[in-house]
């Protein structure tokens, strides 16, 4: 992990076995995490949609999956201005 930077960019590595979970994991277990994350938000301005954190859940699974398959390493940056 790259702690953030005076640019606001953070890097983090995801665990393997978080990309295999992800990658096994179906539609229907991630929309039901997805929707305990909705409604998990502890600040005002941390909401986010049942439909946008679906979304981004079945796009990590996604890249998760073809990470899996060809064992590579699965990385997020992240930028916060």
């Amino acid at each position: 992990m790259a702690p953030m930077a005076n640019d606001g960019f953070t890097v983090f590595a995801v665990p393997e076995p978080l990309c295999r979970a992800l990658a096994a994991t179906g539609r229907a277990r991630l929309r039901t995490a997805a929707h305990a994350w909705a409604e998990s938000t502890s600040e005002p301005d941390d909401e986010i949609s049942l439909a946008n954190a679906t979304d981004l859940l079945e796009r990590v699974a996604a890249l998760a999956s073809s990470r899996t398959e060809e064992h590579l390493n699965l990385y997020c940056w992240h930028f916060a201005p």
